[in-house]
């Protein structure tokens, strides 16, 4: 009887341990998920800013130039141009908005086959984007793919001037309207500091180049052509040295058909491309 018991007793504890047991691996094993849940949480809410606002300055070279129908060179102009770019981004509940916008001026030379040269011709451009896109995020990186639409102005500003062979120069106005198509790329911060990779196609919706040849005289009256074919590609590369402070180099291209004759059918604008390279310095605020 004595021994019947003792078995039973020590089945009891027996079983008792393996309850303790798996009690303690159980609370144990709740504390590790409850961990790995604590660092994923860390890495998708902390890892990466979920929102930020930029300004700042840049320094940049341009190139453009016009070939006609038989791919025969033009004019060209070509300089430099000093700007202010701001800029915002939201990642909220898995959607991506941002907005970006830029004002510069500079100055360019004109050089054509047939008009002479003119140095110096002041050159103004504003430009404002708006994106949305779906950011996936990974411990390492944010990929988000993005759409949009934008708008760009630009100032040719060569009126009452001469070239080198006497031709009088006047004011052209350029409006893109397009829609942007791509991709950012975003490394997750090791000690404050990450990298950006931008990739855009420039998907070209219309377009209106104006060209006031009125003030070349009197016989003369101002010219609009519309444009409806191009594209252009926008690429970059941004390194934040903390949350506050990041240098960006940046390069846009565009590639821009002829376009349909103006009212009295005499002037058409013909194939245009046009290069910009450069540096831009930002702050957050």
């Amino acid at each position: 009887m004595n021994k019947k018991i003792c078995q039973t007793r020590n089945k009891l504890e027996t079983r008792e341990i393996k309850v303790y047991y798996f009690l303690y691996m159980k609370k144990k094993i709740a504390i590790i998920i409850s961990i790995i849940i604590s660092q994923l949480s860390f890495f998708s809410v902390y890892s990466f800013e979920n929102s930020k606002s930029e300004y700042g300055f840049y320094f940049g070279t341009k190139i453009y130039e016009e070939r006609d129908t038989q791919e025969q060179f033009v004019m060209s102009q070509d300089g430099y141009m000093i700007g202010f770019v701001l800029s915002s981004a939201s990642y909220n509940q898995g959607s991506y908005f941002g907005l970006l916008t830029r004002l510069a001026a500079g100055e360019v030379d004109y050089t054509s086959n047939g008009t002479g040269t003119m140095a110096g011709i002041p050159d103004y451009q504003f430009e404002t984007t708006g994106y949305f896109g779906l950011p996936f995020e990974g411990s390492n990186y944010r990929i988000t793919p993005f759409g949009g639409l934008g708008y760009r102005y630009l100032l040719n500003a060569s009126g009452l001037r001469l070239s080198s062979t006497g031709h009088s120069g006047y004011d052209r106005e350029s409006r893109y309207l397009y829609a942007p198509l791509g991709i950012n790329i975003e490394s997750s911060p090791v000690n404050n500091s990450y990298w950006e990779f931008r990739g855009e196609y420039l998907n070209f919706i219309s377009g209106q180049q104006t060209s006031h040849l009125s003030q070349v005289g009197s016989n003369y009256s101002d010219s609009t052509k519309n444009q409806d074919e191009g594209s252009g590609i926008k690429l970059s590369y941004k390194y934040h040295f903390d949350r506050n402070f990041a240098i960006e180099g940046y390069s846009d291209y565009w590639d821009i058909a002829d376009s349909k004759p103006d009212a009295s059918g005499n002037f058409y604008e013909p194939r245009n491309s046009t290069s910009e390279t450069g540096i831009r310095i930002l702050w957050k605020y």
